[in-house]
């Protein structure tokens, strides 16, 4: 009984400041006191919190986003050199690879005219 009276008193005091400063009919009036009903209110909640949480979510995306880019772009950078290393010693082991086999089919010649 009190919430409800509480709830009335606020709607008429609601009433009363927007038709001291603005010009308002009966129809906004009606949607105001609307509004203020208890399931609205707990319509309103829910959608603002909604709405809050979705938008929350969406900043976390994005700034997940970046933090994904900025540390891919640093192990980028300091892979680089790595890989430089790597691609050096890929070619020194195709050389000693070709050495090998250029000395290994020089002893089996060497072998075979020792025999």
């Amino acid at each position: 009984m009190k919430k409800n009276l509480a709830r009335k008193i606020l709607a008429a005091r609601a009433e009363e400041a927007l038709a001291e400063k603005l010009p308002i009919d009966q129809r906004t009036l009606h949607l105001i006191g609307k509004l203020i009903e208890p399931t609205n209110l707990k319509r309103i909640a829910v959608v603002t919190i909604g709405g809050s949480v979705g938008l929350s979510v969406l900043r976390n995306v994005g700034e997940t986003r970046m933090v994904r880019s900025a540390v891919k772009r640093e192990m980028k950078k300091q892979l680089e050199p790595i890989s430089k290393k790597l691609g050096e010693l890929e070619k020194q082991n195709e050389q000693l690879q070709k050495q090998n086999e250029q000395l290994q089919k020089q002893l089996r010649e060497n072998e075979r005219s020792h025999r």
